[in-house]
């Protein structure tokens, strides 16, 4: 299994599939300026997050599933493990970044939420923190329609990709689109990760 793949353990099957992440606390610490002292608690649900609300709806549920249970196997072929390392994990660390960038700012308390601080350091204002979450959101969106470009022009690679789902159906559009809004001119709308339109 590559280094960066993260899997829980256990007997059931299912749960072990469903536990399966594609990249772990370690992969993010090496590949960006979080400390190594910082606790992976603080880490995993963002990694968590970053997976299945900006991933999977690029893969769709038969891929995503498809690659769980190849991971969990150990069953990955050469074209999955490029998928994979070159284009899924890249994605999901700059997802992982924004979702835990404003998480990590915050403690969660019996009847309160405060910002965290020590002795050492202060917390950033909340003016920089929207600039550090809009600087990766944009990283994140060149990667997604990277990895979107090269499901699209590789599908024969990854046949789950092209199968229909009750669930989510992969997102294949890494683009905006003009639409006549009735206006002087046409507003350029973005697909999300649920395949609504925003910033309309």
């Amino acid at each position: 299994m590559p280094s960066h793949l993260a899997a829980t353990s256990g007997t059931d099957k299912k749960i072990k599939v469903m536990a399966v992440l594609f990249i772990s606390e370690t992969y993010v610490k090496n590949n960006t300026l979080i400390d190594e002292n910082v606790d992976m608690r603080l880490i995993l649900p963002s990694i968590k997050d970053a997976q299945e609300l900006r991933t999977h709806p690029i893969l769709g549920t038969p891929l995503y599933d498809d690659l769980k249970a190849k991971i969990t196997a150990g069953t990955l072929n050469a074209d999955e493990v490029t998928l994979l390392d070159d284009y899924v994990a890249p994605s999901m660390l700059q997802w992982t970044m924004y979702e835990c960038s404003a998480s990590m700012l915050f403690k969660y308390r019996n009847k309160s939420v405060s910002t965290k601080s020590s002795e050492n350091s202060q917390p950033i204002s909340f003016q920089d923190l929207q600039f550090l979450r809009d600087e990766w959101k944009n990283k994140a969106e060149e990667r997604d329609k990277r990895l979107i470009n090269y499901l699209m022009d590789n599908s024969t690679l990854f046949p789950a990709y092209s199968q229909a789902s009750d669930d989510l159906n992969p997102r294949k559009s890494a683009y905006g689109t003009s639409f006549y809004l009735g206006g002087s001119k046409s507003t350029m709308c973005w697909w999300d990760e649920y395949n609504y339109y925003k910033d309309c």
